[in-house]
């Protein structure tokens, strides 16, 4: 009996909640159907004698996003770097960091006891070399009519090659460093471009970096922006004359962030190698402008009302953006170069209101 009277109970129960959620969803029904009854369309005259002021709505295909940081650099692996060939003790350059030089420009004086040792070095190389070619050529007519063995030439063979490996490797050195009648050995830049000098503080040891050169085309502004941002970004701007093209984009991302690189379109942007600037993303988009005047908010969405043959169109929009006079939206359909009301908006926007409470 007392398990019968519980199930009983249950039933009721699970009535109960069915014709309260059946209720509910008839509220709301009814409340959104009167919704759009009275948002549908308006009467102008509704505003009684107030003035009634509109502007056209107009397409908008880009937007300014928040300012990011750029810094101008280039690409790892686009400088020509030149390395000491010896141990130097002095180095006096004679151009300035970051400035402009020409291919054959001398870049810097060198002093050192290794210095003159690399270029005793190089003449011997090129002696030996030239007395093993000379050997190489000889035995090889006695190679050729079989005077000697094969065994005996593959010795005198790869005598040559290593001569010659040793010679172009100290030759490929020499071509940047350039000797005067005084003996005095400086380094001249491989290069047209922009040199980067390194702090060298210690010693300058062999095999050290002396100097990079940057092709003028290779400098660019490295912009780490969000990955939200970084798909829809068409390009950056510096301010109302530099504009910025996006020339590609790193496809490996640093947790939220992604790096992309972008170049000067126009003689108007001044930037040195290292200089750290301001950059406003421009984002592409499809969306409508409008004056701010002319968006009000109802029943917490925002709203445009639209001049349909003396009636009012209540439109909903989504904002996304805004200028110092405008705000930017998107909302469903075409309304491009319609009329929105941007006077007696508080009028209407009270006029609702009262429709509302009614």
């Amino acid at each position: 009996m007392p398990l019968l009277f519980i199930k009983k109970s249950s039933i009721r129960i699970k009535c109960k909640v069915m014709l309260l959620n059946l209720l509910t969803l008839t509220f709301f029904a009814i409340s959104t159907v009167n919704a759009n009854d009275y948002l549908s369309m308006i009467e102008l005259s509704s505003l009684g004698d107030f003035e009634a002021d509109f502007s056209e709505v107009k397409t908008v295909t880009y937007m300014k996003s928040q300012s990011l940081i750029g810094e101008v650099s280039y690409i790892s692996g686009e400088n020509y770097s030149v390395i000491f060939p010896f141990d130097v003790q002095r180095i006096s350059y004679q151009v300035n960091n970051g400035s402009n030089v020409n291919k054959g420009d001398t870049i810097a004086l060198v002093q050192g006891y290794d210095v003159h040792h690399f270029i005793d070095e190089y003449y011997s190389t090129k002696a030996l070399l030239k007395i093993q070619e000379a050997h190489f050529q000889t035995n090889k007519q006695y190679f050729e009519n079989k005077t000697i063995k094969s065994s005996q030439w593959v010795d005198i063979t790869k005598s040559y090659y290593e001569a010659k490996l040793n010679f172009e490797h100290i030759q490929h050195q020499m071509s940047f460093l350039h000797i005067d009648e005084d003996e005095k050995i400086s380094f001249i830049s491989p290069e047209t471009g922009v040199i980067q000098i390194p702090n060298i503080n210690g010693s300058k040891k062999s095999g050290q970096l002396a100097f990079n050169i940057i092709d003028d085309k290779s400098i660019k502004v490295k912009v780490v922006v969000p990955l939200l941002l970084a798909s829809n970004l068409s390009h950056f701007e510096v301010d109302s004359t530099c504009k910025l093209e996006i020339t590609s984009v790193e496809q490996v991302a640093d947790k939220y962030h992604q790096i992309l690189w972008a170049k000067s379109t126009s003689t108007h942007c001044s930037m040195t190698l290292g200089q750290v600037i301001k950059v406003t993303p421009i984002k592409r988009i499809q969306a409508y402008k409008i004056d701010k005047a002319a968006v009000f908010e109802f029943e917490n969405n925002n709203f445009i009302a639209i001049n349909s043959n003396k009636k009012l169109s209540l439109v909903l929009i989504k904002l996304i953006g805004a200028t110092s006079d405008n705000y930017i939206f998107t909302t469903e359909g075409n309304i491009e170069e319609k009329q929105a009301l941007i006077s007696s908006v508080s009028i209407l926007q009270g006029y609702l209101l009262r429709m509302g409470v009614e």
